[in-house]
């Protein structure tokens, strides 16, 4: 079934469904704080004193992994994402979150999240079973996929909302780099990822923010990046060239929590420091040609966090490496999708626990692996 359609269209599609539902979600300030859980447990992100949960991530992974699946059915047991399906409603009863065949199943579903907000149930399953279809100029020509891709082959990694933190919020700190927020809801994406089982290798990715456009006040439409990189395909919409009016150099984007040694080697460099929030918003500016480099010594970025970006930048002639291991074999050594072997723990496999360096031509990299070597 799925050789008669077009996986990246799909995926573009599913990502600007994403938007609409986090954007709904997001428009309401009652349903944004009924909404909000704290993440707890395996599910935490460590490196964060407080990380959340929502039902909009929820929601939007559920309801990509639905339409993928059934679009694609060979790849439906390869479709992973950030979030545990699972909810816990007001009166402390778990939910499954589950996009139904009708959408008053999926409304009542929500229903038991949300109790008595009917409305709000139904607002959410009416945009969920929405038929969308993306049409911008930005897109560019979408490249027909050739005929001999492996379905089978081919997993996907979804981040519903990344920088959920920033959704909730929602407050804008401007850097002093045109182009790069530090927070605020242009950090917030969508990403979906899709990269081979067999070689681990990210193949396509589509990187949506569903607040790239603000087109008057509370009203926003979505920025949307795709790319792909097969042996016999290599295209995206991701042709930026540098800000007019803007002499710059180097810069590299960062977290604010990073290590100040490695912050001084960048400074040793000739770069100028920026920090921004989101994982995928930091990887979207190397992308998008605002940011030399993107560069995370800790290991609190996860499969789901990188697959997206890293496609589109290997689409580019760039990449994400595996920061610890290309530091110590000297060359750029790229992450990579592979299923878990028997050694490795639940959680231990989806983190890039050796940290990375997004770039986005590998020029980039062969001056600052010899400047990292003695950190």
């Amino acid at each position: 079934m799925g050789q008669n359609i077009n996986l990246l269209r799909a995926l573009i599609n599913c990502a600007e469904k994403a938007a609409n539902i986090a954007r709904l979600c997001r428009s309401n300030g009652e349903l944004l704080a009924l909404l909000v859980q704290e993440k707890t447990g395996a599910e935490a992100n460590q490196r964060f004193e407080h990380d959340f949960k929502t039902l909009a991530d929820v929601l939007i992974q559920e309801t990509i992994k639905h339409e993928i699946g059934e679009l694609f059915p060979e790849m439906r047991e390869a479709i992973l994402g950030e979030e545990s399906p699972s909810f816990t409603n007001k009166l402390g009863e778990k939910v499954t979150i589950a996009v139904g065949d009708t959408e008053d199943q999926t409304a009542a579903c929500l229903g038991a999240v949300l109790g008595d907000h009917k409305a709000a149930a139904g607002a959410l399953a009416a945009e969920v079973h929405r038929k969308v279809i993306y049409d911008n100029a930005q897109l560019g020509d979408i490249p027909e996929l050739p005929a001999e891709l492996n379905y089978s082959n081919l997993g996907v990694w979804i981040d519903p909302i990344d920088a959920t933190a920033e959704y909730i919020s929602g407050d804008t700190i401007f850097t002093n780099f045109p182009g790069i927020t530090s927070t605020g809801l242009d950090c917030v994406t969508v990403l979906i990822g899709v990269y081979e089982r067999d070689s681990g290798i990210p193949v396509m990715g589509i990187v949506a923010q569903p607040f790239g456009n603000k087109l008057e006040e509370h009203v926003y439409s979505t920025s949307m990046y795709w790319g792909v990189c097969l042996s016999t395909l290599q295209a995206h919409n991701c042709n930026f060239a540098a800000r007019e009016g803007h002499e710059r150099g180097k810069i590299g984007i960062f977290s604010s929590s990073e290590d100040s040694k490695i912050l001084q080697h960048f400074l040793d460099l000739k770069y100028e420091l920026a920090f921004s929030a989101g994982a995928g918003h930091k990887a979207l500016k190397v992308i998008s040609n605002d940011a030399s480099v993107y560069m995370l010594s800790k290991g609190s970025t996860f499969k789901w966090d990188t697959c997206a970006p890293q496609a589109i930048l290997r689409a580019l002639g760039g990449d994400i490496l595996d920061y610890a291991t290309s530091v110590a074999e000297q060359q750029g050594v790229s992450i990579k999708y592979l299923a878990p072997d028997a050694n490795q723990m639940e959680s231990d496999w989806k983190c890039n626990a050796n940290g990375l360096i997004a770039v986005r031509t590998l020029e980039t990299v062969k001056e600052l692996l010899p400047k990292l070597k003695g950190n």
